[in-house]
């Protein structure tokens, strides 16, 4: 079963056991706002009248950014995020956006309405745990791990289809074949996989990794169908702020301020079904 379909399948079931809010507030940068070299006009919103926020992300290709430019937020702004989420299974990758945005939306408030413990101490980055016998494979491209794994000068593989202007040393590798991440032994994953439907070719040729985690602004998504893969850690952005963090998007701003990094792991986390339980 694709992992698109398995997302849709478990709202369904938490959906008969939980009434969520509606929409109420959505945004997408116009044409006008949007700037090819800041990463955050990536990002949309949907916002649940409970305050839950799901991040959409539009950068997938000129055509999704075109469509959420010129999308009209009044066509989903008073209906049930579920009847948007359903739509992840559908052909149109803007409507996949928009439907992983609702996912992530009606997750956050799933975990607010279960009292799920989130876990803002540990790095996501961190867990990798790297030492210099690792060969390590990024799925997107990650400054914040590159320094670490300079400095302990291991090999590298960077599966990124879009062109990178960056340094590369000796034993590093760019490429578009995830096939070059068998021989890997820790990988870093973004997100964004889950969404442009590479997740399940990707996770075909990391099986001998002893190490995988997905991260990414748009990881606010229920972890389940990820870690039934062999995904070991979720890295996800949680909305401590929602007031400042819808002003800031709005204005280009960087959402810092308004935001924690929140990691889950696969080996302390119950299911949802258990989170089900928590919740009267």
């Amino acid at each position: 079963m694709s992992i698109n379909k398995v997302f849709v399948d478990i709202i369904k079931k938490i959906e008969k056991r939980i009434r969520f809010d509606k929409i109420k507030n959505a945004f997408f940068p116009s044409n006008d706002e949007i700037d090819q070299d800041i990463r955050f006009d990536n990002f949309g919103v949907i916002q649940l009248a409970d305050e839950s926020i799901g991040i959409v992300y539009i950068a997938l290709s000129e055509e999704v950014r075109e469509k959420a430019a010129q999308f009209d937020v009044n066509d989903i702004i008073g209906k049930n995020p579920i009847e948007i989420a359903k739509n992840f299974i559908k052909s149109d990758l803007f409507q996949r956006c928009l439907a992983l945005g609702a996912i992530n939306a009606i997750t956050q408030s799933f975990f607010k309405k279960a009292n799920f413990e989130y876990d803002f101490s540990t790095n996501s980055l961190g867990l990798l745990d790297l030492v210099e016998y690792d060969k390590v494979g990024m799925v997107g491209y990650f400054p914040p791990l590159v320094k670490k794994i300079e400095k302990l000068n291991i090999p590298l593989v960077v599966i990124e289809k879009k062109k990178l202007e960056i340094e590369t040393k000796e034993n590093w590798q760019i490429t578009s074949d995830p096939s070059e991440l068998k021989s890997c032994t820790k990988i870093l994953c973004t997100s964004t996989t889950v969404l442009n439907d590479s997740i399940d070719d990707i996770l075909s040729y990391i099986k001998n990794a002893n190490k995988i985690s997905m991260v990414g602004p748009t990881g606010g998504f229920i972890p389940d169908p990820v870690f039934q893969r062999g995904v070991d850690v979720l890295g996800g952005t949680y909305i401590e702020n929602p007031k400042l963090f819808m002003k800031l998007i709005r204005q280009n701003k960087k959402w810092g301020p308004s935001t924690k990094k929140y990691c889950i792991q696969a080996k302390n986390y119950p299911n949802y079904k258990m989170l089900m339980e928590n919740i009267s």
